[in-house]
């Protein structure tokens, strides 16, 4: 079980990642913990902690005496992210879509779980991927794109559980982390939409038992973060 300590990290980290990913937070500025907890509205110590935890996976980095620093990001670094991503994203969509309703799928619990809660079948990992793809596509439609990150990144975190397990999922979220977007926030609504109006189609193929479809569209929907040329910021 969790302490409150360790609820109110991975709080802060959620929030710290989506802001990552979202471009609000520059590569070219080092900020304090404490210029980030006022930022973002959250605590200092969670934030301290949860820092130190993205040094440690090659998110950002320490400035010694002076605070943290995103690592920079080229277009061939996401390139290559995204690669990896599908190598671990395409198959466990076709794990999953070849199940049979009832058979038990995912290896490895959710972090948040019971540990009696190892694996579920198919048809429950189905419904928590279906509410996922509409809540995602309910926070892009309303222009909210700080809860749109949010809930994409927990379906995508979801599939890969049910799919390959909860190692592969940590893998690829750490991947994700360390993606930026090339683009102005302006241009990103209509492409979170986009995106997100693919989650249920996704959802659909892996019920219908389409794996090869299935993987296709998550191999598709993971290119989100390159629909909009690096340039398009220009």
């Amino acid at each position: 079980m969790r302490t409150q300590s360790e609820s109110l990290r991975e709080q802060a980290l959620g929030i710290i990642r989506d802001a990552i990913t979202a471009g609000e937070l520059a590569e070219d500025k080092i900020y304090s913990a404490a210029g980030l907890a006022k930022q973002l509205g959250i605590s200092l110590s969670p934030v301290r902690e949860a820092m130190m935890a993205l040094v440690t996976e090659g998110t950002v980095e320490a400035v010694p005496n002076r605070g943290f620093r995103l690592v920079t990001v080229t277009e061939a670094d996401l390139e290559e992210i995204i690669a990896i991503r599908v190598l671990l994203a395409a198959p466990a969509a076709r794990s999953l879509a070849g199940a049979d309703s009832d058979d038990r799928v995912g290896r490895g619990r959710r972090a948040d779980a019971d540990a009696t809660s190892a694996s579920t079948t198919k048809a429950d990992a189905v419904t928590r991927l279906r509410s996922l793809a509409e809540a995602t596509v309910a926070a892009a439609e309303d222009g909210d794109v700080a809860e749109f990150y949010t809930q994409d990144r927990r379906f995508h975190e979801a599939l890969l559980e049910h799919g390959l397990g909860g190692r592969a999922a940590a893998i690829s979220l750490r991947l994700r982390d360390q993606s930026r977007l090339y683009r102005h926030q302006d241009q990103i609504g209509a492409i979170a939409v986009d995106s997100a109006r693919e989650l249920p189609r996704i959802v659909d193929l892996i019920e219908e038992g389409n794996s090869a479809e299935a993987a296709d569209l998550v191999t598709s929907n993971l290119y989100f973060f390159k629909r909009v040329p690096a340039d398009a910021d220009g």
